[in-house]
């Protein structure tokens, strides 16, 4: 049986933080077109009200997505980080690995306060194996 390694722990990570950041990329994409009468309602208000934002003509709808791309975007820099750092197995690795495990929790905190347990679970578990990967590199070093 094969021994499971650090490097494997953080690709695992990072293909869950992968496929959250698809999912997070296709609710941004369909947002504007939610089921029903009151989320309709609620969305074309975002788009139909504009306000001056720093000087720039903005809505709450652009604001809404905008947060949403810099949410992928953080998400697949996670991803690339953990892939990155599971090729090395030197101590170093823990420095990083330590901000992008509690950066990943702190999302689960955000997203259990504002979004749905899913995607709490999703990230929890990869922090989850970003902490035991810590472990198994101090281990070996």
């Amino acid at each position: 049986m094969q021994k499971i390694t650090s490097k494997l722990l953080l690709r695992i990570a990072a293909i869950i933080m992968l496929l959250h950041a698809i999912g997070h990329t296709l609710a941004i994409v369909t947002w504007r077109k939610p089921n029903g009468k009151i989320p309709f309602d609620i969305v074309q208000k975002m788009q139909d009200t504009h306000f001056s934002f720093q000087g720039k003509d903005s809505t709450m709808a652009s604001f809404f997505s905008g947060h949403g791309y810099a949410g992928a975007i953080f998400l697949l820099l996670i991803v690339s980080i953990l892939w990155t750092i599971s090729n090395w197995q030197e101590n170093r690795a823990t420095k990083i690995l330590w901000l992008v495990g509690v950066a990943i929790v702190l999302l689960a905190v955000d997203e259990l306060l504002f979004f749905f347990p899913m995607a709490m679970v999703f990230s929890l578990l990869a922090a989850a194996l970003v902490f035991i990967s810590i472990f198994k590199i101090n281990k070996v070093s």
